[in-house]
């Protein structure tokens, strides 16, 4: 559910690293200067699994897209059309096509999005990550979206939840976390009740909204994408099985959040294989039949 057609240098200078999963991430000191510790965070991390980038576009495409060949997965992949496209060309029908937006503040008009659908190109709007902007799911920006995607029954995902520990200081000044409240759902899903929407990141750490979420609206849906891969056992663990022990198991769908690391796609699936926690149906449900049910896809 959360796969990122990604070119290098989307999320830094290429070539950058990443822990799966960091034993310890610790957000930038805004007082202190930033080289120091970009260079930590994602040049030289500290790790038992350090994660490499490739620096070529064709190959960072080719290596995802040979994680989504090798432990079978259908990605819904998100990111800018034409790079989507340039994915889904090569991939032998492992990928879905979705459209992402929001973490610049700067919105697509939904007549792009209609002519993307009517291309094919458009499967769903994932991942929308204006949390990044500032920008929370109750703005009056982002109705148009909202009621678009009811109207033409198009799933959703946002981005609710985390970015790089104290990013607002370093790559996305916008961002703040009050944005990512999973209560600020509520009026859009009242208001499109027919909406399919899932929250990236399962709105993590706020728990108990999240679940408090899950229990008022039905057709709200979670991924658990990047804390699968990039947070240490004692913080991702706990945050599923609160999400499994209030009873959410059926709406619990798996993500990696990829980004240019393509490795973290078999490094977040082991993580749900290996949780102790979990029954093989639970695992299932994660790895397959939560997704499969919410994006209607038959087997």
């Amino acid at each position: 559910m959360h796969f990122h057609a990604d070119r290098p240098d989307d999320e830094g200078p290429p070539g950058g690293k990443a822990c799966a999963p960091y034993a310890e991430w610790a957000p930038r000191d805004p007082g202190k200067p930033i080289n120091a510790y970009v260079d930590w965070f994602t040049g030289r991390p500290t790790c038992s699994n350090v994660l490499s980038s490739p620096t070529d576009a064709a190959a960072l495409r080719d290596a995802g897209i040979a994680q989504l060949k090798r432990f079978n997965v259908l990605a819904l992949a998100g990111g800018n059309a034409s790079v989507v496209e340039d994915y889904r060309k090569h991939a032998d029908g492992h990928i879905l096509p979705s459209v992402g937006f929001g973490s610049s503040g700067k919105l697509p008009s939904v007549e792009t999005l209609r002519r993307l659908q009517g291309e094919g190109k458009v499967q769903a709007l994932s991942e929308i990550t204006t949390q990044y902007a500032g920008i929370a799911p109750d703005d009056p920006r982002m109705e148009p979206y909202f009621a678009y995607a009811e109207a033409n029954d198009i799933p959703v995902g946002i981005h609710l939840g985390p970015g790089p520990p104290g990013t607002a200081y370093f790559a996305t000044p916008g961002y703040r976390v009050a944005a990512g409240d999973p209560l600020r759902l509520e009026p859009v899903l009242t208001r499109h009740p027919k909406l399919r929407i899932y929250a990236a990141h399962a709105g993590w750490p706020f728990a108990d909204a999240m679940i408090a979420m899950m229990f008022a609206h039905p057709q709200l849906y979670v991924d658990i994408a990047v804390l699968d891969w990039a947070y240490p056992d004692k913080q991702f663990y706990p945050y599923l099985q609160r999400l499994i022990d209030a009873g959410m198991e059926k709406r619990i769908m798996f993500g990696s959040d990829n980004m240019v690391w393509p490795d973290a796609i078999g490094a977040a699936i082991g993580r749900i294989k290996n949780a102790p926690f979990l029954t093989e149906q639970q695992k299932r449900l994660i790895l397959h039949d939560n997704a499969a049910r919410f994006l209607r896809i038959a087997g």
